[in-house]
């Protein structure tokens, strides 16, 4: 082909040559300017870029969005553009579409219309991705107005960041949420100040129920919400048991500085904000201006302690500290709902009148005397205003005697100001008087004076005063009120009435008792029962001021009259109280007990807070062997390889292809830091690299320091690898750890010898951890095998290991695979300077595998199709010919092409047809005697399979089983040799896919499918899905066949157009939260999305957010930001390695001391299903179940159904009570051993004596009766996993007598949760239930089939919910509580919220100081304080 002409006056350098022929005339003419439509379009179509239109297309298609509207509209000459966005709500493409408006403010105009769309695509791309380098992917044109854009982000105010949102959808609705919950706000605060309306929850008036997003619920909405309450009783025991914890736990005081930024929400200064705004507010609230000015001056004080860092709490109230991601009056009214008594909080924010404990306690007795105390214990609390603590302390002195009013009021007046034990005027002096001691002539004067006072009274005060009847259940004589009004502001809306009581059991006025007080009280319809104490402080210390004689002269006198005197008092004083109350402990001061710590728990010194332990930096000193040790080791080595047994062993080791390439491995390791090495299934890759790098370090003197850390996949792999390496290497490491050994979870065989370790890949990333050898200082290999399986933990390991190469620059890292795409892992560790990893290459395997078909030799199996194998993918007509065309130019008949139509059609496998083709293979004339493995998707079908096996006539066989659940113990049987007569037919999972040598193996039945876990982040729903294995692990399953001899594989031909070439990697595909926990647990306070998205393959950000988002509502991480550290709780968590729902449980259950019925929960959870269920007997085994139902509980049933079988002694009488009660026996055995392993992770961190068993530890187990706790404790470990349930609306039936409410149906009830409503399964013990009184369930699993179904479902408390679920939200402005995002709504008086917020702080710090100090323990007090609320759901008996 002839050279491309140049053109005329050009040359190939581009300069013009001197030479050229002329411009032609018109090109000499001025330029014409281009039009903005010219222009535009000049800018849109230059090479090598992307239109801003194209690129918003790409990212909302990406991001599963809609495409997206751009709506132009031109104003005059000039155009302007908006962009909508839309998405369906949820993934189905059925549901509903949201929309947000993108548009700038203000309009961007452009020339044409064409400019603007494409500036609007440019703004809309940066409202959603400001954080991306996108700028330089547009066309230049446009890149001056997105450094604009950034200049605008940048100095925007705050309130503005929702602007910049990566999900504009959900920034939309959180904006508006704030504008609404605004107004409501604004509405409550308006009835507030109209009426003093009360909070829906007792008080009077109209409510205003809030929901999550601050709009007014409807009747019908908030008659849904169910209500939580707290005793009286309760609430002081919590009180108290917070006061005391606060001494003996003063870091859970800064708990809120670590939940969130140390700048407290709406200030950027310490101590700025608008007081003035926040007064008027809080007084419209309706608080007391004194109380109003006080926590302002407060608020300020705690802001600037906080700005400031102080963490010693000495002297700062725990509450504020705490307040710091709430809003100025949001934590001056929290912090006023605890401080407050709660008769001086404005009646919206005060509890329901009760009489519980009235009820409750004349229940006891129903005696008059029983009756009469009662209601005077109820006249001294809410009328009077004594603490209950003292009324029934002094009740308790008095016995079974009378009760008198008058004598009541007289000792609890000398308690009040102190006097009880004073020679003059103390308690003694009243309970000693004998009524006989005077005469009835005393009595009768004393009458008579007392009458005198009453007129005298009466004349003086006339409306004013009232003489109240008596009431002789009480033992009043005559009781008279006289109103105060106040005396300076008229307007004031306070009253004030003295109550003097004429006692029967009162001496007044007598001389003989100088210093008998007439019994009185105050009582207010507004005044706080503090602020009457005090008064009534003030009035008794009247008596014994050295200024007022005149009172003391009255007493003496014996003539009364000391009546008008406390009134004239009373009208001095009691403004100046109200404007300036005193504090209520200045008040109780003599009343209650004083504050001390609590003796049951010995906390932490003020100001220690729990260490947050952070990545450490390894640092262990390594030991340097000399050189004599070295040549030690040589001297041993040499010696056991010149044994006539290696030498036979090293004739197959020298036949395999690896040894070919050994020379240029050895070089490729030495010279280089990371290799990456492909080698064909059966080349010796596995068993022979690290043995080849631990010769060839011991042979150059190096050996004493190598260790070599080999990882692999599986326990199986592990445990057969290590088995088969020690074997080459003359050693049994069952028996003796030498210079081979092995090390899984719960189970290590390695001694000081060991140089060559195979672990799981689990085992070296918790040896990586936080606490661990993070740096693995003294590890000189780390061989990663099989890395194309792409686990979570596999490739979270890959991630590590490219850190620890910054970190240790001594450590090789090779990674080894049968099949891989090798330049995915080589670039991912290339380096700056040598460029990406070298690959090297074993070519070639042992020995040769044929391939056989289905095809093949479906003529000459015995196989018909059961009734359950039927076609389910549609065809067309020309897909079914071409279909028959194929297989008959094969020669095959129309029935076996029929056959095999429905085979490839049908979407389930059939195990007949898995068997008749193992049966086939080792039946045919040219079978070789050899094993057989055949790999199965799942558990199920290997069972079904092994069962279709043993149905057959197959000779001498030995079938067995492999998958992960076995025991390490069960999965080695299959590396046993059988006698030569015995057929062995091994059926696995894909456990047996990679680094597996089954000797004896010697042909495959492949049914090319496996089952892998996939998450839908939308819904929140694990799915566990049969799909079809990738071509790589096709391959590597093929290669199980050829390790030893010769082999055959049998599979089907007609996937393999649609198998993907490799897996998808498990990490785009599973939840990331167990990954996210341990993440955190390694590096600390590191970002972990932004840690994860260095991944090899990075989780979408989707995937991420809900993993984040669970940890957070499972209360391991301190604050919702990603940078923050684990709480107590989570870092204990990660030392667990278990599931963390199930790590959570187990450490909840050890705190409240109701271990055994937890962990049987978590052992139940961890194994197959407990109960049988028979085709043909379903009805049995159901009533067989019914027998143990327990609590609403699917999870408390199974638990007691196991007990019932654990506790009966001897093997043959468990078995019988499984096959009456239809148990498996099996899992009954794996719930046992799952148990001990609990246990045994426990001990190891310090919640369980070691050496303990299930019977050996009484003291953990003294709560486990406890119904609701146990329930709470699995709901805290299975949020935000929670149904809300939705009862139907009330019918009811005229009867003759009137309406009687009917009962609705259990399939009347329904379930919701956060995503979608959902179904409890049929085989769920609450599947029938009709009440499900608290309203809310936990679940452990959602699945789909036929519909969403809810599995191990358990009803849970309103208090569990509080105390073990999300964060609790507090709506300071509504009758409101609120879990976790909102979803979840309580109505409850605020100072519940406030409370059992507090309880749970200083559990966490409790929890803080045991990580310290595993010795420790958590307080009593917080514990038996949490127990009190759960026993009866708040109520008392």
């Amino acid at each position: 082909m002839a050279p491309r002409k140049t053109g005329k006056g050009i040359v190939k350098s581009g300069a013009v040559s001197s030479k050229a022929s002329p411009l032609p005339e018109k090109a000499k003419e001025p330029a014409v300017p281009l039009t903005p439509e010219e222009l535009i379009h000049r800018e849109l179509k230059r090479p090598g870029y992307k239109t801003p239109v194209t690129i918003l297309n790409e990212r909302c298609q990406r991001l599963n969005w809609e495409r997206p509207d751009l709506m132009t509209r031109q104003t005059g000459s000039t155009f302007s553009c908006a962009v909508n966005l839309k998405r369906h709500i949820k993934k189905s493409q059925n549901s509903p579409i949201e929309s947000v408006l993108l548009a700038p403010h203000p309009p961007l105009t452009s020339a044409t219309a064409l400019e603007a769309r494409h500036m609007a695509a440019v703004y809309a791309l940066f409202r959603f991705n400001s954080g991306q380098p996108l700028s330089m992917t547009l066309p230049p044109h446009f890149r001056p107005y997105w450094t604009e854009l950034l200049k605008e982000k940048a100095s925007a105010p705050d309130h503005r960041a929702w602007e910049w949102a990566d999900d504009p959808f959900n920034a939309r609705k959180a904006v508006e949420d704030r504008q609404v919950r605004k107004q409501a706000v604004d509405q409550a605060r308006a009835a507030a100040s109209g009426g003093g309306g009360s909070n829906g929850i007792g008080g009077g008036g109209s409510a205003i129920v809030l929901g999550p997003s601050g709009r007014p619920l409807s009747n019908a909405e908030a008659s849904q919400i169910p209500e939580v309450r707290m005793a009286p009783v309760l609430r002081e025991l919590i009180e108290q048991t917070i006061k005391n914890q606060m001494l003996n736990y003063p870091e859970a005081i800064l708990t809120a500085t670590r939940e969130s930024s140390s700048t407290p929400s709406g200030s950027n200064t310490p101590g700025t904000f608008d007081t003035a705004k926040l007064e008027q507010n809080l007084l419209e609230l309706g608080f007391r201006k004194s109380h109003v000015i006080s926590v302002i001056g407060f608020l300020i004080g705690a802001r600037e302690r906080i700005h400031k860092g102080i963490a010693d709490g000495e002297g700062l109230d725990p509450l504020v500290l705490a307040l710091s991601r709430l809003s100025e009056e949001e934590a001056a009214v929290e912090w006023l709902i605890l401080h407050l008594p709660e008769d001086d909080l404005p009646k919206r924010f005060r509890p329901s009148t009760s009489v519980a404990d009235f009820v409750s306690s004349a229940r006891a007795s129903s005696s008059k005397q029983s009756i009469n105390q009662s209601w005077l214990v109820d006249k001294l609390i809410h009328k009077i205003g004594f603490p209950r603590s003292i009324i029934l302390e002094i009740l308790k002195l008095q016995g079974d005697g009378e009760f008198d009013e008058g004598q009541m009021l007289e000792i609890l007046s000398r308690k009040l100001v102190g006097w009880d034990e004073d020679p003059e005027w103390g308690i003694d002096l009243i309970t000693d008087r004998a009524v006989t001691d005077v005469s009835e002539q005393d009595w009768s004067e004393r009458d008579e004076r007392r009458q005198e006072e009453i007129e005298a009274l009466e004349a003086v005060f006339g409306d004013r005063l009232k003489i109240l009847p008596r009431d002789s259940s009480l033992n009043s004589a005559t009781e008279v009120s006289i109103s105060i009004p106040p005396r300076y502001a008229s307007e004031s809306k306070d009253d004030l009435t003295l109550h003097i009581l004429f006692s029967a059991s009162s001496p007044y006025p007598s001389s003989l008792y100088p210093t008998a007080i007439p019994p009185f009280y105050l009582t207010s319809t507004t005044l706080p029962s503090y602020i009457r104490l005090h008064l009534y402080a003030s009035l008794l210390n009247l008596f014994r001021d050295p200024n007022r004689e005149d009172f003391a002269s009255i007493l003496a006198s014996g003539d009364g009259g000391v009546g008008s005197g406390l009134v004239d008092h009373l009208e001095e004083i009691w403004e100046e109280a109200v404007e300036h109350p005193p504090g209520v402990g200045e008040v109780t001061l003599h009343l209650l007990p004083k504050m001390s710590p609590a003796p049951t728990s010995e906390g932490p010194k003020a100001g220690q807070v729990g260490r947050v332990k952070v990545r450490g930096t390894g640092g262990r000193k390594l030991r340097v062997y000399t050189k004599e040790e070295n040549e030690k080791l040589k001297k041993r080595t040499e010696e056991w390889q010149g044994r006539e047994e290696f030498k036979s062993v090293m004739k197959g080791r020298m036949s395999l292809p690896a040894w070919k390439v050994k020379e240029e491995i050895l070089q490729g390791v030495e010279s280089n830091r990371v290799v990456v090495i492909i080698g064909e299934t059966g080349s010796g890759k596995t068993t022979q690299l690290p043995q080849f790098i631990l010769d060839n370090e011991i042979a150059s003197l190096r050996g004493c320091s190598t260790n070599i850390l080999v990882t692999q996949p599986r326990r199986v792999s592990a445990l057969g690898v290590a088995a088969r390496v020690a074997q080459e290497r003359l050693e049994d490491v069952d028996r003796v750890s030498g210079s081979v050994g092995y090390a899984i979870r719960g189970e290590r065989r390695a001694g000081p010898d060991t140089k060559l370790l195979f672990c799981t890949t689990g085992v070296l990333l918790r040896r990586l951890s936080s606490g661990g050898d993070t740096n693995l200082d003294g590890v000189s290999h780390v061989i990663v095998d099989e890395v194309h399986e792409r686990s979570v933990d596999g490739d979270f390991l890959l991630l590590e290991l490219r850190e620890l190469l910054k970190r240790n620059s001594t450590i090789k890292i090779i990674l080894m695979s049968a099949t891989i795409n090798h330049k995915t892992f080589t670039t991912y560790f290339e380096s700056p300077t040598t460029g990406p990893a070298p690959l090297l290459e074993i070519h070639g395997r042992t020995f040769p595998v044929e391939d056989h078909y289905l095809e093949d030799v479906i003529g000459q199996i015995r196989y018909r199709p059961s009734n359950n194998v039927r076609p389910t993918e549609r065809q067309t007509e020309e897909q079914l010919k071409s279909f028959k065309a194929e297989y008959e130019s094969k020669g095959l008949g129309s029935s076996e092409i029929q056959l095999l139509d429905t085979v490839s059609r049908s979407d389930k496998l059939d195990p007949g047809l898995v068997a008749a083709v193992a049966a086939y293979a080792i039946t045919e004339p040219n079978a070789d005697g050899g094993g057989v493995l055949i790999f199965c998707p799942g558990v199920m079908e290997i069972n079904q399979t092994i069962q279709a096996l043993r149905s057959m006539n197959l000779g001498k066989v030995e079938i067995m089983p492999l998958h992960a659940q076995l025991s390490s113990q069960e999965q080695k049987r299959v590396f046993v040799k059988l006698p030569a007569e015995i057929r062995k037919i091994v059926v696995a999972t894909n456990v047996a896919e990679t680094s597996i040598t089954i000797d004896d193996i010697t042909v495959v039945v492949d049914t090319g499918k496996v089952k892998e876990t996939q998450f839908e982040a939308e819904r929140g729903m694990q799915l566990l899905v049969e799909v079809l294995t990738s071509k790589a692990a096709s391959r590597q399953r093929k290669g199980r066949a050829g390790r030893t001899k010769p082999g055959k594989v049998f599979t089907r031909r007609m996937e393999n157009n649609k198998m993907p070439s490799f897996p998808v990697p498990e990490i785009l595909r599973t939840p990331l939260e167990a990954l996210f926990l341990q993440v955190k647990a390694m590096r600390g306070d590191e970002d972990v999305k932004a840690f994860l998205s260095k991944a090899i393959s990075p989780p979408s950000m989707p995937n991420m957010n809900v993993a984040w988002q669970t940890l957070i509502d499972l209360g391991a991480v301190e604050a919702e930001h990603e940078t923050s550290n684990l709480t107590a709780l989570g870092r204990h968590m990660s030392s667990i390695p278990v599931d963390l729902r199930l790590a959570k449980m187990l450490v909840l259950a050890a705190i409240f001391k109701c271990l055994d019925p937890i962990v049987t929960i978590a052992a139940i959870l961890s194994s197959k299903p407990l109960f049988l269920s028979p085709m043909d007997k379903r009805d049995q085994a159901q009533k067989a179940r019914a027998q143990f139902v327990t609590a609403n509980s699917d999870l408390l049933t199974d638990a007691k159904a196991y007990t019932a079988c654990a506790d009966i002694k001897g093997f043959s009488g468990q078995r019988l009570f499984c096959e009456e009660n239809f148990l498996s026996m099996t899992s009954v055995r794996d719930i046992t051993t799952a148990k001990s392993d609990f246990i045994g992770a426990l001990q190891d961190i310090g919640f369980v004596p070691p050496g303990s068993s299930r019977t050996s530890f009484p003291h953990l187990n003294t709560n486990s009766c406890n119904e609701n706790l146990v329930k709470s404790i699995v709901l805290g470990g299975l949020y935000p996993r929670l149904a809300k349930v939705s009862m139907p609306k009330a019918k009811f039936e005229q009867l003759q007598s009137g309406t009687l409410q009917k009962e609705h149906l259990a399939k009347e009830v329904k379930f919701f949760d956060q995503q979608e409503r959902v179904f409890l399964h049929p085989g769920s013990v609450l599947f029938g239930e009709a009440k499900i009184p608290s309203g809310f369930l936990a679940y452990w699993a959602k699945n789909q089939t036929t519909k969403v179904f809810l599995r191990d479902a358990t009803e849970v408390p309103l208090y569990g919910l509080l105390l073990f679920g999300g964060k609790v939200t507090v709506n300071h402005f509504s009758s409101m509580l609120m879990l976790g995002n909102g979803w979840v709504k309580l109505k409850a008086w605020t100072r519940i919220g406030v409370l059992v917020n507090q309880l749970r702080r200083l559990l966490d710090a409790s929890l803080d100081a045991q990580f310290d100090d595993p010795t420790a323990s958590t307080s009593d007090e917080i514990i038996q304080a949490m127990l009190a609320l759960l026993v009866k759901d708040g109520l008392t008996a």
